[in-house]
């Protein structure tokens, strides 16, 4: 009478995962949270030691100051991430019995 309200009517959901390759991510989004904080750290080092003074230098200095906090909100969203991916891997690890799997540990920002 009403299939919409009937449950085999909808997919049911499923889930796979693979424990290798999802540490394979997680020390990917790892690194890279390690990249956006070098790239940001280390080219505002060098601008502010840089003698630098030009049209296009002040071109630059606008458009990476424009760029930082998203360069900032992308670190955050790999850290994010990276986290979820670990929480699955050792989630799924502990619910199958895994006993020697990596324990992957949160991945925080370094501007959080």
């Amino acid at each position: 009478m009403y299939p919409h309200l009937n449950p085999r009517s909808y997919p049911v959901a499923t889930t796979t995962a693979d424990l290798d390759t999802l540490e394979a991510l997680y020390n990917t989004l790892k690194a890279d949270v390690e990249s956006a904080h070098s790239i940001h750290s280390d080219t505002d080092t060098a601008l502010n030691n840089a003698n630098w003074e030009s049209p296009n230098a002040q071109s630059f200095r606008e458009a990476w100051e424009e760029f930082k906090p998203k360069l900032t909100a992308f670190e955050a969203v790999l850290a994010d991430a990276a986290t979820d991916v670990a929480r699955n891997h050792n989630n799924i690890a502990a619910a199958n019995g895994v006993t020697d799997a990596t324990d992957l540990a949160d991945v925080a920002s370094y501007d959080a």
